[in-house]
């Protein structure tokens, strides 16, 4: 599976400018060396650079490069291994290496795609010598656009979530906007945002309106994980920000803190704190069609993104509600629980929120199957056959927070006939800055924007 290409603009320029843009990044991302320059400097290239292979491809192969820096012949063995994403090893090499003095040494690594079964696996370069040591790893996907979900849906779960809906729809939500004037600017007036929700909570977020447009797109994002929403300004869009309920200015109810927001009323289904986030956030799409024509919003150009929890909560408010345009999922967390649990369990250090959910386990006497009757009703693997609008997914390989399997077994079940995975092969806690390029050409293009 190749990287989606940049999407097509309308104007030279600004497809010139992409081009140089992706391309100054790619080279950087292949051709920097290594930081230790005292002994082995050293450079590593995957077939696929986007670390995805498909039923195209015939092996999986990575071109390694070092460079002797020194006076002095390097003799040792590189040892390659692979392991499958639950820890078992599927391949081993052992390497003879030798550089001569100020010399280079180029080896290909190829591994036959045939004998790996579809999946995500994890690949190291032990390099050793008499002057110098280092492990490099990798992690690379084999066909994941085949990878089966592991998901449960409950049989209720509509019914379940037809009552909290009903119960939002029941309750007033008594809208409020306040524009800031001490925080606008020439460009763009802000405005804090009021309404309530389940529980009568007051839910408050930030809005951002391009003064220029009589009508503006708008771009919906909701929160990370123990985060506080700002004011974001562009001016091609009106973005709405949204504080999660317990953090920020949604803290009317009392500031929850990070360790006990997640397993906040986790006892039942009903009582869980996202049970009532995920209405928040639906509660937020209403507002913006209520108020559309006062606050110069276009209620029908809406694109819904999030960041790690976030991008959680922009999967269900797509899967819920029709009115929104595209959702765009960055590196997402709280995502198919089991498999994160599976392969959460075979890390050296148990990666967050396995490791939060974890301890409630150990004091509240929670099982794990007990749990897990719980959360199929949150987890966005349960939402995702209910996507029907455009969605992108970026993922980074490396991630132990926002693994890509579990982010593929949910996009899997996706059935939108638009949908694209970008993916970061070498960022361990974050996304690539070519992500972010792609992002905005994909909302763009998907309401129709010009370039």
């Amino acid at each position: 599976m190749q990287q989606p290409m940049l999407h097509k603009g309308i104007f030279h320029y600004s497809m010139l400018m992409r081009a140089v843009w992706c391309c100054l990044l790619v080279s950087l991302s292949l051709v920097v060396f290594s930081q230790d320059q005292t002994s082995i400097s050293y450079r590593v290239k995957s077939y696929r650079e986007n670390g995805l292979y498909g039923s195209s491809d015939s092996k999986v192969a990575y071109i390694l490069k070092l460079k002797n820096n020194i006076q002095d012949n390097q003799k040792g063995n590189i040892f390659v291994k692979v392991y499958n994403d639950l820890g078992a090893e599927v391949y081993n090499e052992d390497i003879p290496l030798f550089i001569k003095p100020t010399g280079t040494y180029d080896k290909e690594i190829e591994i036959d795609i045939a004998k790996l079964p579809t999946g995500f696996y994890n690949i190291g370069f032990s390099i050793s010598t008499n002057h110098y040591a280092q492990y490099l790893y990798y992690v690379f996907a084999v066909e994941p656009d085949k990878i089966k979900p592991t998901g449960i849906r409950p049989l209720d779960f509509t019914t379940f979530w037809d009552n909290a809906r009903n119960e939002l729809t029941n309750l007033n939500p008594s809208y409020k906007i306040t524009r800031r004037g001490d925080i606008s600017t020439s460009s763009n007036d802000i405005y804090l945002i009021e309404f309530q929700s389940i529980g009568n909570v007051a839910i408050r977020g930030w809005l951002s309106v391009p003064k220029r447009h009589k009508s503006n797109p708008i771009l919906y994002r909701l929160p990370d994980y123990g985060t506080t929403a700002a004011p974001e300004s562009r001016n091609d869009m009106a973005v709405f920000c949204l504080d999660a309920r317990g953090f920020g200015n949604s803290a009317d109810m009392g500031k929850l803190d990070y360790s006990s927001y997640l397993v906040k009323g986790l006892n039942s289904k009903e009582n869980y704190i996202y049970r009532a986030q995920y209405m928040d956030c639906l509660r937020g799409v209403d507002f913006i069609f209520k108020n559309s024509s006062d606050l110069k919003l276009d209620a029908s150009k809406i694109i819904v993104t999030g960041v790690g929890q976030g991008a959680t909560l922009a999967a269900v408010v797509a899967a819920f509600d029709n009115r929104v345009k595209g959702a765009i999922l960055e590196r997402p967390t709280l995502m198919d629980m089991r498999t994160m649990f599976a392969i959460g369990e075979v890390k050296q250090q148990v990666p967050w929120p396995i490791n939060a959910f974890k301890s409630y386990f150990s004091s509240n006497r929670l099982s794990l199957d007990n749990f897990f009757k719980i959360y199929d009703y949150f987890d966005p693997l349960s939402f995702a056959p209910m996507i029907k609008c455009p969605i992108l997914v970026g993922i980074s390989l490396k991630s132990a927070t926002s693994p890509p399997q579990s982010a593929y077994n949910f996009y899997n079940q996706v059935l939108s006939n638009k949908r694209e995975v970008y993916s970061c092969p070498d960022n361990e806690t974050g996304i690539d800055a070519s992500f972010y390029v792609f992002e905005n050409n994909w909302i763009k293009e998907t309401l129709r924007i010009p370039l």
